[in-house]
């Protein structure tokens, strides 16, 4: 086999592993929920909940595999798949008592959460390296295994009940145990020379600057994505309502979602072409417009036809910000501080998610899904001009192998 795409082959392991994980855990939260006893509204009220606990969480996690030498985020990414094996199997105790299935599935949705940005940051610490990761490609077979474990879980979960939920947990996050485990292209030793290197440099990066002060922009920016993330969430969560309001049924909603996640790959696919001939900056600049174009298309449908042409838009939007933002960020951060960059732009996608739930779930009863969609094409607008303000493009890339 060729030794430049082993790299890559094992960090597709790692994010097809994860996204598996991800689609188990997040997609059929409220199928296990409802199993259990709970209301839609507590179920509403776990995931809310759990995902600004990770939002706390992830820059603090990201920031101790930034800054310590004994948490690598191979480490943390090991540890954190241990603990969810655990707690999945938790959830299987006979007659586990009502609240204890809250609490343990809260954790499951909180630290799948935290674990994200550091896949994200593992991918680009190796393209640093000079180890040739194609992040692109890993990533698009990430969504690819969403999209199929989504097909198998549902036939299981048909054949054995909600009590497969936990079960493909545990296989999902053991799948992303061993493929962590494995991620590693040094030696001990020149592991540990590398680390020690690597912190004296950052010690003397940290006595010169402040995290805040430095990235005072970036703050800004993130804003404006949380923004563009709440209208994608409300459009993606809320897809059965709008579908419906348009004439559709569950059939329809199954084919534009079906639309939507397979037009991901080619674009994530490609990135490593498109980088070459743009900067990240550039790129993220694109998926914003094309957000917000989803928006308004999504507004001005005339039909459930219309609704499938706008979730193309999700091409160029959803699936081009994820390597760029990845990018961006990565070009923009201090070795320091990358980590917790990538935590704090993958809290807006959870920010995104936890306003988009209670905001769009509000204006659903209250206003109805037009004005409801109006709304969004609005702050999609806003959050887009954010973006252009504070997004700076560059010719120091980080260089894609």
């Amino acid at each position: 086999m060729n030794n430049r795409l082993l790299p890559t082959i094992k960090y597709a392991w790692l994010q097809g592993s994860f996204w598996m994980s991800f689609c188990i855990v997040f997609a059929y939260a409220s199928m296990f929920l409802l199993s259990r006893g709970f209301s839609n509204s507590a179920i509403g009220l776990i995931i809310a909940v759990a995902g600004v606990i990770s939002v706390l969480l992830q820059p603090v996690v990201a920031g101790l595999a930034d800054r310590s030498r004994r948490f690598s985020l191979r480490f943390l990414l090991m540890f954190l798949s241990v603990c969810m094996l655990l707690d999945a199997a938790v959830l299987l105790v006979p007659g586990l008592y009502f609240w204890c299935n809250a609490l343990f599935y809260g954790i499951l949705l909180a630290t799948l959460q935290i674990m994200t940005p550091l896949v994200n940051a593992i991918g680009m610490e190796c393209i640093n390296r000079g180890i040739p990761v194609n992040f692109g490609l890993a990533r698009g077979i990430g969504s690819l295994s969403y999209a199929l474990i989504s097909f198998l879980a549902g036939m299981i979960i048909a054949e054995f009940s909600t009590t497969a939920i936990p079960v493909l947990i545990l296989l999902c996050y053991l799948f992303v145990f061993l493929a962590a485990r494995c991620f590693l292209f040094r030696s001990a030793e020149e592991e540990k020379e590398a680390n020690a290197i690597h912190t004296e440099k950052q010690d003397k990066e940290e006595q010169n600057f402040s995290f805040f002060k430095v990235y005072r922009k970036f703050f800004v920016l993130l804003t404006g994505i949380s923004l563009l993330f709440i209208c994608h969430n409300i459009l993606s969560n809320y897809l059965f309502q709008i579908m419906s309001y348009y004439g559709g049924g569950s059939r329809e909603m199954g084919i534009a979602a079906g639309i939507a996640a397979t037009l991901e790959l080619p674009t994530m696919a490609a990135f490593s072409f498109l980088i070459r001939k743009m900067s990240s900056g550039t790129l993220l600049k694109i998926s914003a417009i094309f957000f917000t174009i989803k928006s308004c298309m999504t507004l001005f449908a005339a039909g459930v036809s219309g609704i499938y042409l706008a979730q193309t838009a999700q091409m160029f939007g959803f699936a081009l910000f994820i390597p760029a933002s990845v990018y961006y960020t990565n070009m923009l951060m201090r070795p320091c501080d990358r980590a917790k960059g990538q935590a704090l732009m993958t809290a807006t996608n959870t920010i995104g998610s936890v306003f988009g739930s209670l905001i769009g779930g509000f204006l659903l009863d209250g206003i109805g899904v037009p004005a409801m969609l109006a709304l969004c094409a609005v702050v999609s607008a806003l959050g887009m001009i954010l973006v252009f303000l504070t997004v700076t493009g560059s010719d120091k890339e980080t260089s894609p192998l």
